[in-house]
């Protein structure tokens, strides 16, 4: 492998070509089940192989990419997900607010009955 930072300033290079916000750090490990992953706005690279930590850079930009394609969706998910929370925290609010109202009707029948 070229020297560590020589790699890091030719990927640094195509992250601004491509205008990729993010930086690129290499840390070769056979400690991690992962080859790379983006965190802090930074992709990290766990190849010890140069061939194999350029496939990973490249997968790692894609991955970025494809955030903003499904950023929508999510959105939309997100949304969906907080109406229905609302909805069902309305429903149990009414619904506790009952409870009461049927111990009360319970108890005063049984009582007019004795």
């Amino acid at each position: 492998m070229k020297s560590k930072a020589d790699l890091e300033e030719k990927m640094r290079k195509c992250l601004d070509q491509l205008g990729v916000p993010l930086n690129v750090v290499l840390m070769p490990t056979d400690e991690s089940s992962m080859q790379g992953e983006i965190r802090s706005n930074c992709i990290l690279i766990y190849d010890r192989d140069e061939s194999e930590a350029w496939l990973t850079f490249e997968h790692e930009i894609y991955e970025y990419k494809f955030k903003e394609v499904t950023a929508p969706y999510l959105a939309l998910i997100n949304s969906y997900v907080e109406s229905f929370e609302k909805l069902a925290y309305d429903r149990k609010e009414k619904f506790l607010e009952f409870l009461p109202k049927i111990s009360r009707i319970i108890s005063e029948e049984k009582e007019a009955q004795a």
